[in-house]
């Protein structure tokens, strides 16, 4: 009867870190997920306002394929095993700004196939 009663009082100690570890790992996700889209957003705001749709709009990186910055000459992936569950994608829409037609550029990044962050930024001709 003794072990029923001190394994049902581990278990109700146990249960919080359990959640906390949970909390932690999303918050990761989140912190990672907002560093790969801000760096995309980055490579897509320095592009030629003429070819941002030509050379964004539609691209992808699959899940595990996520590419370091376009400073890298050899286009090389992220090693870092935290990085392989992620994804990007890039649409660009046409925007009416008053008299100027801009780009609304939305980056999506998805971890293990679950949309985590969105981030759009409006671009007109520089």
């Amino acid at each position: 009867m003794a072990m029923v009663i001190l394994g049902l009082a581990a278990s109700g100690v146990l249960l919080p870190f359990v959640t906390a570890a949970q909390v932690q790992k999303e918050a990761t996700c989140q912190v990672l997920a907002a560093v790969l889209a801000s760096n995309l957003m980055e490579q897509i705001y320095s592009t030629p306002f003429e070819q941002i749709d030509s050379d964004w709009d539609g691209y992808t990186e699959p899940e595990g394929q996520v590419k370091k910055a376009a400073v890298s000459t050899d286009n090389e992936m992220y090693s870092d095993p935290v990085y392989r569950g992620f994804a990007r994608s890039v649409s660009c829409q046409a925007q009416q700004m008053g008299d100027v037609e801009g780009r609304l550029v939305t980056v999506n990044i998805a971890y293990q196939g679950r949309n985590i962050m969105q981030i759009q930024f409006l671009i007109g001709p520089k």
